[in-house]
């Protein structure tokens, strides 16, 4: 097997078997969360606290080092513009 497919076989293996992990952490989180808001007094802290939850959920695993250097890359000549 050659060796850069490797690491990208081991990703999606680990993928797979997180996201699982992951959703059945977010069932059994956000109803003691939603629970811990309602006993806040303070509407102000509640919506603070829930948004909060929903960033952390919502983040996505970072794109892998190669891929963002080659966006970076492209994207920065594309601001320069043409050599001269």
């Amino acid at each position: 097997m050659p060796v850069p497919l490797l690491p990208l076989m081991l990703r999606s293996l680990l993928s797979r078997l997180l996201l699982p992990v992951a959703r059945l952490a977010r069932q059994h989180l956000l109803p003691l969360l939603r629970r811990l808001a309602r006993r806040l007094s303070s509407q102000d802290v509640r919506e603070a606290l829930l948004s909060c939850l929903l960033f952390v959920l919502s983040q996505q695993q970072p794109p892998d080092s190669g891929e963002t250097s080659r966006v970076d890359h492209s994207q920065r000549k594309e601001r320069l513009g043409p050599r001269k």
